[in-house]
């Protein structure tokens, strides 16, 4: 079930985005939860306590708290949320370009234009959902969807997935005291052949990192969004900065 939420100051254009997404989802036949917000500090409120969304269509121009300023603290809580911005002007494009906002719809154009990007939204997510790396023992089976993946780290004969929910100190690799890393009995490498996904990247022969999650290159570290730093062989750091701006390029 997809987690909705829609953040306009105007009431009036507030409830036709409402009306033309909750058709939309209808013909498609996806169930789905719709919040509304009439201001951006509300919506950033639920967030920063702990509430999800998949999908958020925001007004650029707000009083107090911006769509833009809102989409900056969204990306930072829920770096895998999409975002449509609903707005008059273009000009805020080249500003939030660093956002990975999924799509524009003008005010003027929203029932032409909403529809077909809700679509192509939807679809999107269902594939992020449906990617997954499968643990399969004789007493255990789980899935572990790629987007919660932060990274993989070899240690002894297992491979450790570190995923979004564990708890981990910044800068410093993770001490599994939560319980919420997973572990399996293989190689790197075999795991890495097995996700199959131009998501993951080789970036030492102990660690395979979540492109999603990278939000940077220091010296001869790798920055997750988490603020993990992890080492990156000097012979792979070259095709690991070609490889994170060819994904960046094909995502924003």
């Amino acid at each position: 079930m997809l987690q909705i939420g829609i953040c306009d100051d105007e009431p009036l254009l507030l409830n036709e985005i409402k009306k033309i997404t909750e058709d939309c989802l209808q013909q498609q036949q996806t169930f789905s939860v719709l919040s509304t917000y009439t201001d951006g500090k509300s919506l950033l409120y639920d967030i920063q306590d702990g509430r999800h969304f998949d999908l958020l269509l925001l007004d650029i121009e707000m009083p107090g708290l911006s769509g833009m300023e809102l989409a900056k603290r969204i990306h930072e809580l829920l770096p895998d949320a999409l975002m449509l911005f609903v707005t008059a002007h273009y000009k805020y494009a080249v500003d939030a370009y660093e956002l990975h906002i999924f799509r524009y719809i003008p005010k003027n154009q929203l029932k032409e234009r909403l529809p077909h990007a809700l679509k192509d939204a939807v679809s999107l997510l269902e594939i992020q959902n449906t990617d997954s790396y499968i643990i399969s023992t004789q007493n255990r089976f789980e899935r572990i969807p790629y987007k919660e993946i932060l990274y993989i780290e070899k240690d002894g004969k297992n491979a450790v997935f570190h995923t979004l929910a564990a708890d981990r100190p910044a800068k410093n690799r993770p001490v599994d005291n939560t319980g919420q890393t997973r572990s399996v009995r293989k190689t790197l490498t075999e795991v890495f052949h097995e996700l199959q996904s131009g998501e993951f990247y080789f970036i030492e022969r102990g660690y395979i990192v979540n492109l999603r999650h990278v939000t940077g290159i220091s010296h001869t570290d790798c920055i997750l969004t988490d603020q993990t730093h992890l080492p990156v062989s000097q012979s792979r750091l070259p095709e690991l900065k070609k490889q994170l701006n060819k994904y960046w390029q094909n995502k924003i």
